[in-house]
C-alpha cells in the first residue's frame, strides 16, 4: 500500500533517523519539510517499508528517498507519486542516495545517465580555517539580483529564490559580482554550504578559497555542524575543501532516473 504520510510519522522517522547517512531525506524531514510531500509504502500489516519525498519550487524534479526495509520496491511508490504530483509520463527525476541505497535502489531503475559519485564533507578542523580576506563582504538584498543573475550564468540548478533569507558572501569588481557563495541549509541544528562560484574570467585568484573560509567560518559560528556536497571527479574542489578542514564522512550518487 502506498500513501501519503501524516505529520506524526514525519516526526517518528525524525526521530530514528541518522543525518549523516541520510542528509538529503533529512533536510526533507526538517529545514525543507515546509516545501515537501511525502509519501510511504506500507506492507498489508500496515508495517513501513520506505518512504519517498518531492520538493516543490525547483526547476527540476527534485526527489529524496528513504528505504526502511530491503524488500521496498520503488517503482511502485514512484508510479503513485506521478500520478499524485500529475507528472508528465516522460518526466526525469533526481536525487542523492549513499552506496548502499544505490545498491538496493539501482536494478528497481532506469537511469537517463550513468550516476555521479558525490562526497558529503563536514568542516572538522577549526585551525585549517584562513583569516579573512577584506575583498570578502556579506551581501544584502540590494544584490539579490546579481546573485540570482550568477546563480544562473553558473547553472545552480539547486539554487532557489527562498534561499537568499541565508546569509551570502561575494567579491565585488565595481559593480559587478564576481564570486559568490551562500548556504543551502543554515540553522542551529547543521549548515550546509552551496551556491559557490567565481565568474569564469576570474577564477585561479583564489577568491573560491576565501569565499568558502567565510561561508565555513560564519557557519560554525551557527552549529558545529557544518557540511557541503561535492562532485568526486572535481578533484580541485575536493582539494580545496580539504584543505579548508573538511573531511569525507559519507560516499553518496546523484542520479536522473526515468519517473
Amino acid at each position: 500500500m502506498n500513501r501519503k504520510l501524516s505529520q506524526a510519522e514525519l516526526e517518528a522517522l525524525l526521530e530514528k533517523i541518522e543525518r549523516e547517512q541520510h542528509f538529503l531525506y533529512y533536510s526533507y524531514l526538517t529545514n525543507r519539510r515546509h516545501n515537501t510531500i511525502h509519501y510511504g509504502q506500507f506492507t498489508d500489516e500496515g508495517e513501513l517499508l520506505g518512504v519517498m519525498a518531492f520538493l516543490t519550487g525547483l526547476s527540476f524534479n527534485a526527489f529524496s528517498v528513504y528505504p526502511v526495509q530491503e524488500s521496498f520496491r520503488l517503482q511502485p511508490l514512484l508510479s503513485f507519486m506521478q500520478q499524485e504530483l500529475h507528472l508528465p509520463n516522460d518526466a526525469i527525476g533526481s536525487f542523492i542516495v549513499t552506496e548502499e541505497e544505490m545498491a538496493l535502489l539501482a536494478p528497481q531503475l532506469e537511469f537517463i545517465k550513468p550516476p555521479k559519485e558525490l562526497l558529503l564533507m563536514k568542516h572538522i578542523d577549526e585551525e585549517a580555517v584562513p583569516p579573512g580576506d577584506h575583498r570578502v563582504v556579506r551581501l544584502g538584498p540590494s544584490d539579490y539580483e546579481r546573485i540570482e543573475s550568477m546563480m544562473v550564468e553558473l547553472n545552480t540548478m539547486a539554487f532557489s529564490r527562498e534561499e537568499l533569507q541565508h546569509p551570502f558572501f561575494g567579491v565585488m569588481d565595481q559593480q559587478d559580482l564576481i564570486a559568490v557563495g551562500g548556504y543551502h541549509v543554515y540553522s542551529a541544528d547543521y549548515v550546509e554550504l552551496g551556491n559557490i562560484g567565481t565568474d569564469l574570467s576570474k577564477r585561479r585568484q583564489g577568491l573560491g578559497r576565501h569565499i568558502c573560509a567565510e561561508l565555513t567560518r560564519q557557519g560554525r559560528l551557527m552549529t558545529p555542524h557544518v557540511y557541503l556536497n561535492v562532485l568526486k571527479e572535481n578533484t580541485a574542489a575536493v582539494q580545496l575543501y580539504c584543505s579548508l578542514g573538511y573531511e569525507v564522512i559519507c560516499k553518496q550518487y546523484i542520479a536522473e532516473f526515468a519517473i
